[in-house]
């Protein structure tokens, strides 16, 4: 099932120009070896590469590069599409080290962070108060997360093939704030550059509390 807040409603405008950079260098590839380095399959009969991205089906056309949900006409987000595209191109076959890193351990990632943190770690951390760990857990795992230890909530979550995004939650008590925190394989550089890293942790971010949101409304209907 695609969500509806995973789905683009709005037509490209500004971000026109970097779609079209994106993918002209997509178009250079060889569609074969991109699916072998990313993780991708590349089905040639409709002629595109099939990724999954935070549970769901994506393919995207070769070589034009244009992103659907699978089987449907709904688009992505603009910077689902942009970084997946640059995933394409950029992703180098690298082992996924199970090491996790901080954004502003990533290649130039201390020039970024503070805005990181502030459009996606502290927006998480805000958002705890009164809220449900158990519902967060089923949120994850509907976004085809996988639960795993280190915090009251640690959550890999997978918006691209080889390139997970670890969400630890911390939630409030009577002593402590809650806190939030978001890292990455150390192999993320070998997949994205550092400024596209951020775009798909934000992602990531947004959608662990959509889907939350979306999941606390259904309990109370």
């Amino acid at each position: 099932m695609t969500y509806p807040y995973m789905i683009s409603s709005r037509p490209w405008g500004v971000y026109s120009r970097t779609r079209d950079f994106s993918a002209e260098k997509f178009a250079l590839g060889e569609p074969l070896a991109m699916a072998a380095k990313s993780g991708a399959v590349y089905d040639r009969e409709r002629s595109c590469l099939i990724m999954e991205s935070f549970g769901q089906n994506i393919s995207v056309s070769f070589p034009e590069g244009d992103i659907f949900f699978l089987d449907t006409d709904h688009s992505p987000h603009f910077p689902l599409c942009i970084c997946a595209l640059n995933y394409l191109v950029r992703a180098d076959g690298t082992p996924l080290s199970g090491k996790y890193i901080s954004y502003r351990e990533l290649e130039n990632g201390h020039v970024f962070y503070k805005a990181f943190r502030r459009e996606s770690i502290n927006m998480l951390s805000a958002c705890l108060p009164g809220k449900n760990p158990q519902l967060f857990t089923e949120a994850a795992r509907q976004l085809g997360g996988f639960v795993g230890e280190g915090a009251d909530l640690a959550c890999t979550l997978y918006p691209l093939p080889r390139f997970p995004v670890t969400v630890k939650l911390w939630f409030p008590d009577d002593e402590m704030e809650g806190s939030a925190n978001i890292l990455f394989d150390s192999s993320a550089n070998h997949y994205l550059h550092t400024e596209d890293i951020a775009a798909i942790g934000d992602l990531a971010a947004h959608y662990l509390v959509k889907q939350y949101q979306l999941l606390a409304s259904s309990k109370r209907s």
